[in-house]
């Protein structure tokens, strides 16, 4: 089988995270003969790390993109350069199957329309999957029709869990949808650092101060860090013993900074840390990680948080309640239900859901999966057809 996989995001996050695991995978899978990445070189760390995967896998060949997709927003013309020039590379390939990354059903969506130009069987990877849109206008309605045009070309679909399957199910019926579930380093769970070591190196204080701490990339949209300081400010009183961690980087950082340097309460008990190449003295220093996105896939500091028995109180969308108790749990609009949950997590028993998740999201399950996942291509479907989709 020649493979070839298809990244063309910016940025380097957690999606990309997940992405370099299957990469490895599928390197040392048998059944690929050649492994072809193709990767934008504006994206500099994730290029170098394929670029180094090239050099440890006779098999692994870097293909560079010179675009993002983030490059073609407002400009329909480059994209559609970009589909015909990476559809003529992806020919030249003779790929077997195509895996495309895709953080939504818009996001590398050169790539998922180059393999279909193509007639290459496309699989679409890890894509969040949207709600059809309440009270939106003509513009908002015009979107929703498109991307539902959208989630109907990939030949398959490669996801995270059941609840994501049946969302893509009933989005493109006619398309299989398989399940995929990440897996995460076992130094999560095996690490011996202790909170008091963990918070002295890290420079926190070790005084009964309760930490908390909110990790990933700071975007108001999705991960709602912008929620988190309001319902700090409306709760001030919760949190006079507390210190709040913010560990990440993003398009909202300098937004960020400017709310708690404009807040006397946000400036008394919340920190930017920034980005950091190491989370885990982070989770281990934490009595609670939050997250209160607005919508999720799976995210990566879910499972790492549990792994290393640190509670982490999420808000409860995008099905992550198949994942954690009730108690760890909120509406994503409650405040105090969040804050409440907050302060009360450190109570709330981690050994059994931790010892369920290192068999979930073990390596071993991973590879395992993976192999099935790439077992067998889809047959060539027919050119990408707007008449078959229903809007």
């Amino acid at each position: 089988m020649h493979l070839g996989i298809y990244c063309d995001s910016g940025i380097n996050g957690g999606h990309e995270e997940m992405l370099k695991r299957l990469m490895q995978v599928l390197a040392s899978s048998k059944r690929i003969e050649t492994l072809y990445i193709l990767v934008s070189t504006t994206n500099a760390a994730l290029y170098r790390y394929v670029n180094a995967m090239a050099g440890d896998h006779a098999k692994v060949h870097a293909v560079a993109l010179p675009f993002t997709s983030e490059s073609f927003r407002g400009n329909r013309l480059t994209l559609v350069r970009s589909i015909r020039s990476t559809a003529a590379t992806m020919r030249k390939l003779k790929l077997t199957k195509l895996i495309v990354a895709q953080g939504t059903i818009v996001s590398g969506i050169a790539g998922l329309l180059a393999g279909r130009y193509a007639r290459v069987p496309t699989v679409s990877y890890l894509p969040l999957v949207d709600d059809p849109p309440v009270g939106a206008g003509v513009m908002g309605k015009a979107k929703w029709i498109i991307k539902r045009v959208l989630y109907r070309a990939p030949s398959e679909f490669i996801t995270l869990n059941e609840h994501l399957q049946g969302k893509l199910s009933g989005l493109a019926p006619h398309t299989r949808a398989m399940i995929l579930e990440n897996y995460v380093d076992d130094r999560f769970s095996r690490s011996g650092l202790t909170k008091h070591a963990a918070r002295s190196a890290l420079s926190l204080p070790n005084d009964g101060t309760t930490i908390i701490a909110q990790i990933g990339r700071i975007n108001f949209c999705q991960k709602r860090q912008d929620f988190l300081m309001g319902a700090i400010q409306r709760n001030p009183e919760a949190f006079k013993r507390a210190l709040v961690l913010i560990v990440g980087e993003g398009p909202d950082a300098s937004r960020l900074a400017a709310m708690v340097e404009a807040s006397p309460i946000l400036s008394s008990c919340v920190r930017l840390v920034g980005s950091q190449s190491d989370v885990l003295p982070y989770i281990i220093a934490s009595d609670t990680l939050v997250l209160p996105s607005a919508y999720e896939g799976v995210p990566l500091v879910m499972i790492e948080a549990v792994l290393a028995e640190r509670p982490i109180v999420v808000s409860r969308v995008s099905g992550l309640d198949s994942y954690l108790p009730d108690a760890l749990l909120f509406p994503p609009d409650d405040a105090n239900i969040f804050i409440e949950r907050i302060f009360a997590a450190p109570n709330v028993p981690m050994g059994a859901l931790a010892s369920d998740f290192r068999r979930r999201f073990s390596r071993e399950v991973f590879e395992a999966e993976a192999q099935k996942v790439i077992a067998t291509a889809p047959s060539e479907s027919d050119a990408f057809d707007l008449t078959k989709t229903q809007t």
